[in-house]
C-alpha cells in the first residue's frame, strides 16, 4: 500500500534530506506524498502512498487523531476495519473510511493492545505526542517489511532499507554472517541484515521508544506449535477449510482500485482463483509469465485454469537478455540480493499487470502451511527410523530399511532433527561454502557456516512434536520470511500491493491445530505399509499426495488436470543460459572475476574460478545447482556494487 520512514531523536537530519529518504521509495506509493517534520518534538515522519482504500485526500498520511495528539503512518491493508469501525464508534468520532483511522480509534481505545484485534498485513509506527513515545509494529507473519537502525544518536526506520541509508550517513559494511546465511538459506537469519546495523523488526513483534531510546522489543504473537492435535474428521475439516479460505479470500478482496490474481497453473494460484471468480461480478484479471526454453513454464496449465474460471487472462514469456537486464534494476529495487532467480520474472509481470491492476492476490505460504514439501516433511520418517534401528536392527524388513536408507544418507545416522534437517535444507552445501570462502573470512564464522545455533532454538520450541512437524514450523517460520520479501519488493517496485490470503493468521491458526494426515496423506493403507522399508525420496509423491486437505477443497472447482499435478516449482533456466554461453555466463565471468569486484576478498580465488568453470559435459553440470549458486554470487557482486558496500 506505501512506504513508510521516520527518525526519532535530537539530531533530526535536515528537512531536505528527510523528503529526499522518504522518496527514494516513491515506486512503493507514487500517488501522494505526507510529511511531518518536528525539531522541537524530536520526530520527523514521512510518508508514500499507494491509493487502495478510499481515494480522497482524507487518506493522506502522516494522520493524525481529531485531537492532534497520535498520529501515525502505516503500510498495509486491515481486513477487519469496518467490522472494527462499528465496535469503536461510540468511542471515536471518525471522519473517513480509511482503515489508518481505525488503527488510531483502537490505539486511543486499546493502547499497544489494539494490534491484537487487527487482522491484516501491515507494518506501522504510532507517535503519541503526550507521551513523547513511538509504537513500532509488525505484523504476524512478516507480510510487510520494516527495518530499523540506531545511528548517532537517532533511531531510524523505513519500509525498505535505502530510506534509512539516505537519512543518516551510516557506514555501508556487510555482514558476513548475513552473507553465510543467504548461501545456506538464501536469507539473513533472524533480525540481521546485508547491511550492519541495520535490523529487520521480526514479525509478530512491537517496539516501544522514547527519546530514541528503546523500551521495550516484545512478541505479541507466534506461530502456534499444537501438540495434541484433535481431528474432528475428514468431513468437517474440508468444509471448515474450504468456508474460511474462500471468507479469507473475500475479505483481501476489499479494494477501491482494480484487483487480479498471480496464476501459476499450481494449484494454490489457481485455487484462489476459483474463489475469486465465485465471489466476483466480472471476469477475474489473471497474470502469467513463463520462459521459451522446454520444461520451465507453466503456461499451459495457466490457460487450462483461465479458461475453465472464464478469466481475462494476460501472460508473458521471458528471454535471457530481458532478464538480465531486468536483474540490476530488481537488485537496485530490493536494496539486498536476490532470494531467489525467479524474482525478476516476478518484478517483471508485476509491470506488466499494473497496466490493467493495482492489488494481486498471491498462493504464497500454501505450501508452508498446507504440506507443500513433501520430500523434506516426509524425511521426518527417516529420523525415526533412524532412531529406532539404535535399539533394534535385526529382522528382514530392518535389513531392507537399513539398505534403503544407506542409498540415501551413506553411513551417517542422525538423532538429533536439527542435524538431519541441516544435513538437507541448505541450498549450497557447508562443504561447498567452506571451500569457496577464503582464508580471511574469519574463523568463528567458519565454524559455525549454518548458524547452527539460530535454528536449533526454533527447533527446541518445538522439540515436543514430531520431526516433520519441527520441519513443517521451520518452513512457516524462517523459510516463508525471504518468499515474503521477494514478493513484497517485487510486486512494490511497480507499484503494486500483493496480498496473501493463505498466511492470514486465522488460516495459520486454524490449519496449525490440524494432524499432519490432512497436509501429507498416505495414498492408502497398502501404501502405508509399504512404506515402512523405504526411504523418503522413495516414498515422496510416489506413496503419499502432498497438500492433501487443498487438493480435495480445490477438487470442487478446478479440474483435475490442475489437483492432481505434482508441485512445479518456479524454476529459471540459469543452468541453460550458463551453458550456453549467453549473457548470463559471460556477465558471471567478467563481472566476478575481473580486479575489481567488490567481492573478490570474500572469496578463494581457486575455487572461485573452479565454480566458473564450463568445461564438464552438460549432464554432470545440470545435474548440480551450481547454476543457481553462480547466480547468487553474481547477485551479492551486483549489490555491493549497487550499494557501495565495503567489506
Amino acid at each position: 500500500m506505501c512506504a513508510i520512514i521516520g527518525v526519532l531523536g535530537n539530531k533530526l537530519p535536515d528537512k531536505e534530506t528527510f523528503i529526499k529518504a522518504r522518496d527514494t521509495m516513491t515506486h512503493r506509493g507514487p500517488d501522494d506524498a505526507g510529511l511531518y517534520y518536528s525539531p522541537k518534538e524530536g520526530v520527523a515522519l514521512g510518508h508514500r502512498r499507494l491509493s487502495i482504500i478510499d481515494l480522497s485526500e482524507a487518506g493522506r498520511q502522516p494522520f493524525f487523531s481529531k485531537d492532534g495528539a497520535v498520529g501515525i503512518v502505516f503500510n498495509g491493508e486491515i481486513y477487519n476495519f469496518r467490522e472494527l469501525r462499528e465496535t469503536l464508534k461510540g468511542f471515536y468520532p471518525f471522519e473517513t473510511k480509511t482503515d489508518t483511522e481505525v488503527i488510531i480509534a483502537a490505539y486511543m481505545k486499546w493502547g499497544i493492545e489494539c494490534v491484537k484485534h487487527l487482522r491484516g498485513m501491515f507494518a506501522f509506527v504510532i507517535w503519541d505526542k503526550k507521551r513523547e513515545t513511538l509504537f513500532v509494529v509488525r505484523d504476524r507473519l512478516g507480510i510487510k517489511p520494516l527495518y530499523w537502525s540506531m545511528h548517532d544518536g537517532n533511531f531510524h526506520f523505513s519500509s525498505e532499507i535505502k530510506g534509512i541509508l539516505a537519512s543518516s550517513e551510516m557506514p555501508r559494511v556487510l555482514d558476513k554472517r548475513a552473507l553465510l546465511d543467504y548461501l545456506s538459506y538464501r536469507y539473513p537469519l533472524g533480525e540481521r541484515t546485508f547491511f550492519q546495523g541495520i535490523f529487520s523488526l521480526l514479525p509478530g513483534h512491537y517496539m516501544v521508544l522514547k527519546r530514541a531510546s528503546v523500551l521495550q522489543i516484545k512478541k505479541y504473537w507466534e506461530l502456534p506449535i499444537v501438540e495434541n492435535k484433535e481431528d474432528p474428521g475428514e468431513e468437517a475439516v474440508l468444509k471448515n477449510t474450504e468456508k474460511l479460505l474462500k471468507e479469507t479470500v473475500q475479505s483481501h478482496m476489499i479494494s477501491d482500485v482494480p484487483l487480479g490474481a498471480y496464476l501459476s497453473g499450481g494449484l494454490d494460484s489457481s485455487l484462489l482463483v476459483a474463489f475469486m471468480s465465485s465471489l466476483s461480478k466480472s471476469p477475474v484479471k489473471t497474470f502469467s509469465v513463463g520462459f521459451e526454453e522446454d520444461g520451465f513454464s507453466e503456461l499451459e496449465y495457466a490457460s487450462i485454469v483461465a479458461r475453465s474460471l472464464g478469466t481475462e487472462h494476460h501472460e508473458i514469456v521471458l528471454r535471457q537478455g530481458e532478464y538480465m537486464n531486468l536483474l540490476p534494476e530488481t537488485i537496485k529495487i530490493k536494496d539486498v540480493p536476490l532470494h531467489v532467480p525467479n524474482e525478476v520474472a516476478l518484478h517483471a509481470l508485476s509491470k506488466e499487470l499494473k497496466k490493467h491492476i493495482t492489488v494481486v492476490l498471491s498462493g504464497e505460504g500454501a505450501d508452508e502451511l498446507f504440506g507443500g514439501y513433501g520430500r523434506i516433511l516426509r524425511s521426518g520418517d527417516d529420523l525415526l527410523h533412524m532412531r529406532e534401528l539404535v535399539h533394534n536392527d535385526n529382522g528382514k524388513q530392518k535389513r531392507v530399511l537399513i539398505k534403503n536408507l544407506q542409498e540415501k544418507y551413506g553411513d551417517v545416522r542422525y538423532e538429533k532433527s536439527v542435524d538431519h534437517f541441516l544435513a538437507q535444507y541448505p541450498y549450497v552445501k557447508p562443504s561447498k561454502t567452506e571451500e569457496l570462502l577464503s582464508g580471511d573470512f574469519g574463523e568463528g564464522l567458519r565454524r559455525d557456516l549454518l548458524n547452527t545455533s539460530f535454528v536449533e532454538k526454533h527447533f527446541d520450541r518445538a522439540s515436543r512434536v514430531s520431526p516433520s512437524e519441527q520441519y513443517t514450523h521451520f518452513l512457516q517460520e524462517i523459510h516463508l520470511l525471504g518468499i515474503l520479501h521477494r514478493l513484497d519488493t517485487s510486486s512494490m517496485a511497480a507499484s503494486v500491493e500483493a496480498r496473501v490470503p493463505y498466511i492470514d493468521h486465522r488460516v495459520v491458526e486454524e490449519i496449525s491445530a490440524l494432524p499432519l494426515k490432512y497436509k501429507l496423506a498416505w495414498r492408502s493403507k497398502e501404501d502405508e505399509e509399504k512404506a515402512r522399508v523405504l526411504n523418503s525420496d522413495q516414498i515422496s509423491d510416489v506413496h503419499d499426495t502432498t497438500k492433501y486437505l487443498l487438493r480435495k477443497v480445490g477438487s470442487r472447482y478446478l479440474p483435475g488436470d490442475i489437483t492432481d499435478r505434482k508441485k512445479f516449482s518456479f524454476l529459471v533456466p540459469v543452468d541453460e543460459w550458463l551453458l550456453s554461453g549467453g549473457d548470463l555466463r559471460e556477465s558471471a565471468r567478467e563481472m566476478l572475476l575481473s580486479g575489481g569486484a567488490l567481492s573478490s576478498a570474500l572469496y578463494s580465488r581457486p575455487a572461485l574460478e573452479k565454480w566458473l568453470s564450463f568445461d564438464e559435459k552438460i549432464r554432470e553440470i545440470s545435474s548440480s545447482s551450481r547454476g543457481r549458486d553462480i547466480w547468487a554470487l553474481l547477485n551479492i557482486e551486483l549489490w555491493m556494487k549497487e550499494y557501495g558496500v565495503t567489506l
